[in-house]
């Protein structure tokens, strides 16, 4: 059964429990360059977005999104809009004068001592405090102008003061997100949207599972927004966020949804809705088990050749399932078993399908062994159930690359670098790498990674290895040759 929340205007619609789950997206066009910005909105409308947010990073692109959101309805596009705002509570004031809802992200919105590590607690709540005078300031804008707020939070980006107090983990992405929850809540602003994202698969389920549980013991039935950030690219991004999304959706939480593809973001729109189509059809889930996730067990592949693990052992017993109504046979089975292996022939499912049932159980810790039947099992399929692994984190098999979708901020091409970077150093196992758009998120949210190429300016981008800047301006076109060069100083390759 679906959460129940409340129901936010947001413009023309409505996210909550009581409307359909809605698919949203961001542009990657610069702010500024009205026209363009404005045509990828409407493409972004016509594929079935029903929201579109845009970063606005300095005075300029806040007051842009004015002409954008006039252009928009001067087309006949009265769909809602959203501003992205870091870092400067007075770009928030500005925006909502324009657009239909604002994100801000809590980790950066304030920081009065952007030097400390540690806080005293006269630091700690005098800090909180400031949180609370700036969204005093933004509320009656709000108001005036009915617009929707998502409180953002990033575990990549999280405040310096709720690391110190709770360690960079996602109980401090949970506090962050609670605690502006309550300082709109206390000042009777309650149109509000949470979101708690991670580029890690178990971290998003896991922290989405218990926000929500947080929220509705605290009596704040605010919608939650769902996704998995720094997804990365094409089908590797598409598995990520089809094993958390979907299976989130299938606990009955979330209202809306943005699958983070790095590059067009016209891609994120038809895995979106796959998404919500495949968890609709395996709607009502029984109730499974959660297990221990830090349980060691390295899942085995089985095959009836010599593509993965070979042929099973006989003392292994499989239930074999099929796509009409699978989780029906598996939680009867878990009914009298803690553990099971499934047997699968990969033809009767697409990848959303694997990934929502393959991704529930490795996640929740109760899916064991598998064994692949068909007869002529591909290596693409094969290679879609590794990715599965990899994503659940229960079996490294290739170099995992963290990469954002890029937006306006982006000023490279991040989409043909992600791909570059996956095609050179792809056969690393228990390596992560990040590739991010700009330098206002991508040091601090590429945190996962042992090294990442953030971009800096016009067709440049920085390279830091285990948080440290080592090499800065680098001309996009030597970036990965100078990459190379820095992982094998760092005895990373």
């Amino acid at each position: 059964m679906r959460r129940k929340t409340l129901q936010i205007p947001v413009g023309n619609i409505f996210i909550g429990s009581n409307h359909p789950i809605i698919v949203q997206s961001m542009t990657n066009t610069a702010t500024t360059s009205i026209d363009e910005t404005v045509d990828q909105c409407i493409k972004l409308f016509n594929a079935n977005a029903k929201l579109v947010r845009i970063t606005a990073q300095n005075v300029k692109e806040a007051e842009a999104l004015k002409l954008i959101k006039q252009n928009l309805l001067t087309n006949g596009y009265n769909q809602p809009i959203a501003a992205d705002i870091h870092f400067n509570p007075q770009l928030a004031l500005r925006a909502a004068q324009y657009v239909d809802k604002i994100r801000i992200n809590p980790g950066n919105f304030v920081n009065l001592f952007p030097n400390n590590i540690s806080y005293t607690s006269e630091q700690y709540h005098q800090e909180l405090n400031a949180i609370k005078v700036e969204i005093e300031k933004l509320i009656p804008i709000l108001i005036n102008n009915k617009v929707a707020v998502r409180i953002g939070v990033n575990k990549g980006s999280l405040s310096p003061r709720l690391i110190d107090k709770y360690g960079n983990n996602i109980e401090a992405a949970i506090e962050s997100a609670i605690e502006s929850a309550i300082i709109f809540n206390k000042l009777n602003f309650n149109n509000l949207v949470i979101s708690i994202k991670t580029s890690s698969v178990y971290e998003t389920i896991r922290a989405n599972r218990l926000l929500s549980a947080k929220l509705d013991q605290l009596g704040l039935f605010y919608p939650i927004h769902l996704g998995v950030t720094e997804a990365g690219i094409d089908k590797h991004g598409i598995i990520k966020s089809t094993i958390a999304i979907g299976n989130l959706l299938l606990d009955g939480i979330g209202d809306t949804i943005r699958v983070s593809l790095t590059g067009d973001p016209l891609k994120e729109i038809p895995a979106a809705q796959n998404i919500l189509n495949y968890y609709e059809k395996f709607l009502p889930l029984r109730l499974l088990p959660i297990y221990d996730y830090t349980l060691e067990y390295c899942p085995k592949v089985f095959t009836n050749n010599n593509l993965a693990d070979g042929l099973p052992p006989r003392d292994i017993d499989f239930i074999e399932i099929n796509n009409s109504n699978p989780f029906e046979l598996i939680s009867k089975k878990l009914e009298t078993n803690k553990y099971i292996n499934l047997k699968i022939n990969t033809s009767q499912f697409d990848l959303y399908e694997l990934c929502i049932i393959l991704g529930r159980g490795w996640i929740d810790g109760w899916l064991r062994d598998l064994y692949l039947v068909d007869n002529n099992l591909r290596q693409d399929i094969l290679n879609d159930i590794w990715g599965i692994l990899q994503a659940t984190g229960k079996r490294k098999t290739l170099t995992e690359v963290i990469s954002c979708p890029s937006c306006g901020r982006t000023m490279y091409d991040i989409e043909k670098i992600t791909k570059e970077v996956k095609e050179r150093f792809s056969k690393y196992p228990g390596l992560t790498l990040a590739v991010m758009g700009c330098i206002v998120n991508g040091p601090g949210e590429m945190k996962e990674a042992q090294a990442g190429i953030v971009g800096n300016g016009l067709n440049k981008a920085n390279i830091y290895i285990y948080g440290k800047l080592v090499s800065k301006n680098i001309p996009i076109d030597n970036v990965i040759d100078e990459f190379e060069k820095q992982l094998k100083i760092y005895n990373l390759i």
